[in-house]
This record gives structure tokens, sequence and C-alpha cells, in this order.
């Protein structure tokens, strides 16, 4: 509303503040009534989202004087204190989707370690590793002392990075994990994780290798076929392209057809055994698959041969001269 009052031979003009309702374009409440309440709803919202980090972070403690660092292998120590670690970075999974607005990896899975050990990581939507702009969020939310800690870290990450953080994105996590006692139970704290962000939903695509996630992670962002029987089509296709290379006529003699594969009693030797049945061109013998008794990474594996620079159990000399390879 325009109010006019004459001063000397000006007329000056006040704009009177209303708001318009928009179905009669006269000053009227509902409006301003309409969006009090939006913004009252808003505030419940972000409140309930706070509330349900703090709850659920409330149940995954850090161990006492623990402090990790988020490197290119993630996050390893003993799996016994990992749980609020693998529950922060469920989190920082959900963050991650609703960032990209793209499908993201959770892996659970140390490697080389020894098998008391377990670690947890993140893929990119390219099926690389986690941005290194976030390893710096990553170490501060798994050593937060508290869950108000983390919760007010959560909340600044968000602000600076312009996260859609109010509930009306959705955000994707493909979760993997390899043969560890401790994978499944570490799994579950994961989705919990993710859980506790709004909109966020987890895929267990059970124990896979650290490359199969990574892979499927990729795929799924480019719209195509995930699973690992995808997989192992595209691996195979492509060993196939390779075998064609040969040139007509050449001669492959026995010990240049085999491969002998170290399977260091994890979740590779159990891959393995499976694309060997549908490999043609090259016969594969898995040694230490798992299956015997053996204990993952104990007396094999690629860092065992590394560090003590001997053969892994189940090959000696006669072996000598036989291409082999090592997980």
């Amino acid at each position: 509303m325009l109010i006019a009052r004459p001063v000397g031979m000006w007329m000056i003009f006040t704009l009177k503040h209303y708001m318009l309702c928009t179905c009669h374009s006269q000053p009227c409440e509902y409006a301003t009534a309409e969006l009090r309440k939006k913004r009252k709803n808003l505030r419940s919202m972000n409140e309930e989202r706070r509330s349900l980090l703090l709850k659920s972070a409330s149940f995954f403690p850090p161990s006492p004087g623990v402090k990790l660092s988020y490197g290119t292998a993630g996050f390893r120590a003993d799996a016994s204190i990992l749980q609020s670690t693998v529950h922060r970075l469920g989190i920082l999974a959900a963050l991650r989707s609703l960032k990209t607005q793209s499908v993201i990896g959770l892996m659970v899975t140390a490697s080389h370690n020894k098998v008391t050990d377990n670690g947890v990581k993140i893929a990119d939507p390219s099926g690389g590793m986690l941005s290194q702009d976030w390893e710096p969020f990553a170490d501060h939310i798994a050593n937060a002392p508290d869950p108000e800690t983390l919760v007010s870290l959560i909340e600044e990450f968000v602000k600076k990075e312009n996260i859609p953080f109010d509930g009306t994105h959705s955000a994707e996590i493909l979760l993997g994990r390899d043969t560890r006692p401790s994978g499944e139970s570490l799994l579950e704290v994961a989705k919990q994780g993710i859980s506790s962000v709004s909109g966020a939903v987890a895929h267990d695509m059970g124990i896979l290798t650290t490359p199969q996630l990574h892979w499927m992670v990729r795929a799924r962002n480019k719209s195509l076929k995930a699973t690992e029987s995808d997989y192992f089509d595209q691996l195979l296709s492509s060993f196939s392209c390779l075998m064609d290379l040969i040139p007509d006529g050449s001669k492959i003699n026995e010990s240049e057809d085999k491969l002998m594969v170290d399977g260091a009693n994890g979740v590779g030797g159990e891959k393995l055994e499976i694309i060997k049945t549908k490999l043609n061109g090259l016969v594969i013998e898995v040694y230490n698959d798992g299956k015997g008794g053996g204990v993952l990474n104990e007396g094999v594996g690629a860092d065992f041969v590394q560090k003590e620079k001997v053969a892994p159990h189940g090959f000696s000399s006669i072996h000598a001269g036989i291409r082999s390879a090592i997980s």
C-alpha cells in the first residue's frame, strides 16, 4: 500500500509493507501465516534429523585413546575398536551420495592385514577412491569424542559443501565385505550409520572383492547392469579379446597354459574358483582358497611373501617355472 503525504512542494510516498494474498491480490495475513508455518516445519525437520544422528551415534561411542587417519586404504585397525568408525563412515557415504547425487560404495575390508583386523573405505561415483578433499572430514568425524561434537562437525560440513540435507534428496550406497568373521557385524553397523541420514538407502551386495564393489559403483552410475554375474561377464569378455590377439598357429606349451594362484585364504580365492569354471584358454589352479581350514593371510598372501621373502604355504620347488600369482 502506498501512503502519500505533502511536504512543501514534494509529495513523499511511503510503501507500507503487506504480504499480498496471491489469490486476491490484496493485503492479508494468510501468506504470512503460511510462511511462518513453513519455517516452523523446517526447524522441526532439522531438529528431527539432528536428533536421529545423535541417537544413532550414541550407540557406537569411540574407543578411548584411539585416533585413526583415512588414507588410500581407508581406515584400518583391530576389528574390536572399529564400530564407531564404520558407523560414522556410513554417515559420510550418505553425505557423499547427497553431494554428488550419485551412487557411492562402502567396503568393509582390511585386504592383506591379519584376520583380526578390519577396515572400511569409500568408493566414489567413478569407481575410484574417495576424493582427497573429503579425507580430512573423514578424520574429523572418526575422531570426534562424542555424538554432540560429531553432529556439529556434520552440520558445519553440510553448510560448507552445500549438501542438500533437507530430506528432499535421496542417497544410495552399495555395501560389500570380505570373508573376515567381523565383516558381517561391521556391515550392519555401517547400515545404521547410513540410515541415520534422512533419505539414505543401503544395498548389501554381499561378499565381494574390493575391485568388484568399485566396478559395481561405476556401472550403476553409468546406468549399466551391476551384479556380480555382470562383473564376471565383462572380465571374461575382456580376457577373451586379449586371447584373440594371439597369432593364428602360435603354440602354447603346458607351462604357459597354466597359472597357479595363491588365494590367501580369502575372498579372492573364493571368487577365482567361480571364474576358472567359465574361463577358456587358461588353466588356473587355486591354492589356499580358504576351504581347507587355512587362516586369512597367515603364511599366505602378497604381504606375507613380500615381508618374509618366502613362497606362500602350498608352493614349493616342484612348482618352479610355472607362472604364479599371489592375492
